[in-house]
């Protein structure tokens, strides 16, 4: 068996660097959160675009993960998505994401991460509150495990290596295959469908974890031919849509270079 990529986070991306306008919300996040769980809480880690020098305000999400060390009761759950809701917290940045699991979960590594809570709340649109891990696709959260784990931020508690077990290499790239699919079946105009795969692509053939936009600048030197990349890095700052068949040949090229390291490793 042939030896995977190692993986590691981007070293550039390994400073603190989230917007200063993102601190108080931070920190009442974090207070409520203590209140709430008390001696439970493990940690709150900031994953996503503000953990590695990504956030773009106005355009970025924000993305919370907890860990408690043991499941809360449903009623607790629903007392903490009214209170981290934006009716009653306000959030700075387009929608907070917060994901809570159980150390149970996290450690040792599961193929399908089962939450405890996810919760959706952002401005101009319904709150989204899920306590059924088994309802939902799980290679999102599996992604942002692998990746917040490299390159994420305690917020408070151990840093997030000491918590959330190493993602198995091939674990990783069957979860970017599922995205793939999911992407195209969802959004095969959205210039995000190229740069996720860009960046699931960059993993896989290095092991290194980065935002969408060091994703695309990276695809793009790798091949410079691929004019839909330098689109779709365009586009996304834009707000622009690109062609759907463009789209569709470009992740089926990146589609083909995962699953042959997939079988590469296997």
């Amino acid at each position: 068996m042939k030896k995977a990529p190692q993986q590691h986070g981007d070293k550039r991306w390994r400073r603190v660097i989230h917007a200063a306008d993102l601190q108080p919300y931070l920190d009442a996040v974090a207070a409520v959160l203590e209140t709430e769980l008390d001696a439970q809480l493990v940690g709150l880690y900031l994953f996503g675009s503000a953990a590695y020098g990504a956030y773009e305000p106005g355009r970025s999400d924000l993305d919370l993960q907890a860990v408690v060390r043991h499941r809360p009761p449903a009623e607790q759950c629903r007392r903490l998505a009214h209170l981290l809701s934006v009716k009653q917290l306000p959030c700075p940045a387009r929608k907070l994401e917060f994901v809570l699991y159980t150390a149970g979960a996290v450690a040792p590594a599961q193929r399908h991460p089962r939450f405890a809570m996810n919760f959706n709340t952002g401005g101009g649109q319904p709150d989204l509150l899920q306590l059924d891990a088994e309802q939902t696709d799980s290679h999102w959260f599996l992604l942002d495990i692998a990746m917040g784990r490299a390159v994420g931020q305690a917020l408070r508690g151990p840093p997030p290596g000491d918590v959330f077990a190493l993602i198995p290499y091939l674990w990783v790239l069957e979860a970017v295959l599922d995205s793939l699919t999911w992407h195209l079946a969802h959004e095969r105009d959205d210039p995000n469908t190229v740069l996720n795969a860009c960046r699931g692509w960059r993993y896989a053939m290095t092991g290194i974890w980065g935002s969408k936009q060091e994703g695309g600048t990276w695809a793009e030197h790798r091949r410079p031919d691929l004019s839909v990349i330098g689109q779709a890095l365009s586009a996304r700052m834009s707000g622009t849509t690109l062609p759907p068949h463009a789209v569709l040949a470009f992740t089926a090229l990146v589609r083909h270079q995962v699953q042959a390291c997939l079988e590469r490793f296997s």
